[in-house]
């Protein structure tokens, strides 16, 4: 009997947390730490860089989750009104105007139909006053996504591989996301390595639309109360090493 046939396969090996040095994201999340309330949405799961982040601000961060929903995979299937009341449902939690939207990657999963629809679900939450940031593929040959974000502090994003995500097969160009995304106008945009611009915006709403009627009771949010013992978070230095959701430390981290 061969004895290699007796142990375990080889796991590939773990890819550790990235950290992205940004000069963007502190646009968007200026005003965050004022005396009221900041709303912000986030796409993707709960990081607990954001958490943290957030955490010693008058901040109501809303989590969507929106790769790891259905939406993804069904967008070609569903026509436009149908995709719509599926955001709808997915930002079931949303009931004040948004000053804060991180979509990070998400953007490069979705066709410009399915970006329509989020785009028309968004539109009772989105303002003058909110703000948004993306990742998005500068053509359709960019290298898939499948990352999760973090914020860890105004200059510093978390970057760490989600390879459960969905692949993001032909995103579409970025110039056509943004304008897809006709809520929002481009601010400022930056070209990072791989094919990906960081793009910033602004709502271009002077007030929001009649929100939809909500029938599910509000238990996905993650309420976030300022600590009397805690000093807001300060911009590091690039070289430090970042701890992942598992609380391991990173062996590399890159620029």
């Amino acid at each position: 009997m061969n004895l290699e046939s007796l142990e375990s396969p080889r796991q590939p090996p773990r890819e550790s947390p990235v950290l992205i040095e940004t000069a963007l994201l502190a646009w968007v999340v200026d005003g965050i730490g004022a005396q009221r309330r900041i709303n912000v949405l986030d796409v993707g799961p709960a990081m607990p860089q954001t958490v943290a982040f957030l955490n010693s601000t008058r901040s109501q961060l809303h989590v969507a989750d929106l790769l790891n929903s259905a939406i993804i995979e069904q967008q070609h299937q569903l026509d436009p009104d149908r995709l719509t009341a599926r955001f709808d449902e997915a930002l079931w939690m949303l009931d004040e105007p948004l000053d804060v939207c991180l979509f990070w990657d998400f953007p490069n999963y979705l066709s410009l139909q399915a970006l329509a629809a989020f785009n028309q679900a968004l539109k009772p939450w989105v303002t003058r006053r909110t703000r948004a940031h993306a990742f998005c593929a500068v053509k359709r040959s960019a290298p898939v996504m499948q990352h999760r974000y973090g914020v860890l502090s105004p200059r510093e994003i978390v970057q760490a591989r989600a390879p459960e995500h969905p692949q993001a097969n032909l995103p579409p160009p970025w110039r056509h996301v943004v304008r897809t995304l006709s809520l929002f106008e481009v601010v400022r945009g930056t070209l990072r390595r791989g094919g990906i611009v960081e793009v910033i915006m602004q709502g271009t709403a002077s007030r929001p639309t009649e929100p939809p009627l909500r029938t599910s009771a509000k238990v996905k949010d993650i309420p976030l109360r300022p600590s009397a013992n805690q000093d807001p978070p300060r911009a590091q230095h690039a070289a430090r090493r970042v701890a992942d959701a598992q609380g391991a430390t990173p062996r590399a981290i890159s620029r």
